[in-house]
């Protein structure tokens, strides 16, 4: 019997999908409540923004988003073994973690949860994903992984909580972006 060796492909296409629309759910939100602010407000107030049309791309973006992330993660973690397998599962949970968010949109009680957990997934599965890729020599995807923490946390501490989320914010864009692309030409 012939072992066939499935392609992530398709996973690191949605993973990239997931990354572009996320993207484009956080610039309409925030160009539609004027009163929002990079690195003075966090994201989640956009969920709960007086403007309708930021509120209701950003709470179903997360949803979209998050079910995006959950099929991208869990085909990376059904597709690979080791730290690569518990990035993918980490991601899956994460993406559950980022839908949830947008039905529990911030000031509900759930949120806070969802929202910590969100962070803390995908930080260990970007971890997971920065080890698997320096031990099989993909340097760049490693010094990626390495530079989205670094300056997430180092903004947080440094700055202000609402700028370390946004610069972590668009540092998971950018690793779910490099990562797919792995995932794609891999």
């Amino acid at each position: 019997m012939t072992e066939v060796k499935h392609s992530a492909a398709g996973f690191g296409a949605i993973g990239i999908f997931a990354a572009l629309i996320f993207s484009v759910v956080w610039v309409v939100a925030a160009s539609a409540d004027p009163s929002w602010t990079f690195g003075d407000n966090t994201l989640s107030d956009l969920g709960i923004s007086k403007v309708d049309m930021a509120k209701n791309v950003f709470n179903y973006g997360c949803m979209i988003t998050g079910v995006l992330l959950l099929i991208y993660g869990a085909g990376k973690a059904y597709r690979f073994e080791g730290a690569e397998c518990a990035s993918g599962a980490l991601a899956a949970l994460a993406g559950i973690c980022l839908a949830l968010i947008g039905v529990f949109p911030s000031g509900e009680k759930l949120h806070i949860l969802f929202a910590l957990l969100f962070f803390v997934l995908i930080a260990f599965a970007i971890i997971s994903a920065g080890y698997a890729d320096s031990k099989a020599g993909r340097l760049l995807n490693a010094a990626v992984c390495a530079c989205v923490l670094t300056a997430a946390v180092i903004s947080i501490a440094a700055v202000s909580v609402p700028m370390g989320e946004a610069i972590g914010v668009a540092g998971c864009i950018a690793w779910v972006f490099a990562d797919s692309l792995k995932l794609i030409f891999g």
